[in-house]
């Protein structure tokens, strides 16, 4: 489930990131879509809110993925928002709830991606947060206690709480609607727009999670 993705096809919303940094994100973009492309076409039961009502998912194009893929922030999520989940990793791995156990994504290599998530948000949070806001939409208080974390952790999550990681806006199936329509169309115009309020979406989610750090 490999697949790359040609600079050419940057959406303009991310051209000021225009000094390689959307690499990563492209590839792990590029892998999401394959699977769920994959699980969509073997049947909607891993993820129905996300695949009901679009048959297309599992017969995305190369082209189709290739766009969404280079869009300017990660598809997939591991609740790189949720301050209260990531403190009580820090304190200790096995106090994780268990409902987390188990895997959305599935298929060959699935624990490598889970974990290739994960660590390219640790990456972030330890080496660039203003990038790991953006394209992760990740909070000040998220990414103190992932930065914090050791590799032996991630290891941890990704092998006994692999649905802790999960597609972005997993129940919010019309984000994805928009998202397919504007790859679709392969519109520049429409591709921004849709860009631009996903970002948007990131940015209330992060300042949502400062407010409740703060019991506000």
């Amino acid at each position: 489930m490999e697949g790359r993705v040609g600079a050419g096809n940057r959406w303009r919303a991310g051209q000021w990131l225009g000094d390689g940094s959307l690499d990563a994100v492209a590839e792990i973009n590029r892998q999401c879509l394959d699977y769920l492309a994959a699980m969509a076409a073997a049947g909607p039961a891993t993820c129905p809110a996300l695949f009901a009502g679009q048959p297309a998912w599992g017969t995305m194009p190369d082209a189709l993925r290739a766009r969404l893929a280079s869009s300017p922030y990660l598809l997939v999520d591991a609740a790189f928002d949720d301050e209260q989940r990531w403190q009580c990793l820090a304190r200790m791995v096995q106090d994780v709830p268990v409902q987390f156990a188990d895997a959305v994504f599935v298929g060959p290599g699935a624990e490598g991606f889970v974990r290739r998530v994960l660590v390219f948000g640790w990456h972030l949070a330890r080496a660039n947060r203003q990038l790991a806001r953006v394209v992760l939409g990740m909070s000040p208080g998220c990414a103190e206690r992932i930065g914090a974390l050791r590799l032996q952790d991630l290891d941890w999550l990704a092998q006994h709480r692999p649905g802790w990681v999960r597609p972005r806006w997993e129940r919010q199936p019309r984000i994805w609607q928009h998202l397919l329509l504007a790859a679709r169309e392969s519109d520049s115009d429409l591709l921004t727009r849709v860009s631009l309020r996903g970002l948007q979406l990131m940015a209330a989610g992060v300042l949502a999670s400062a407010g409740r750090a703060r019991g506000v």
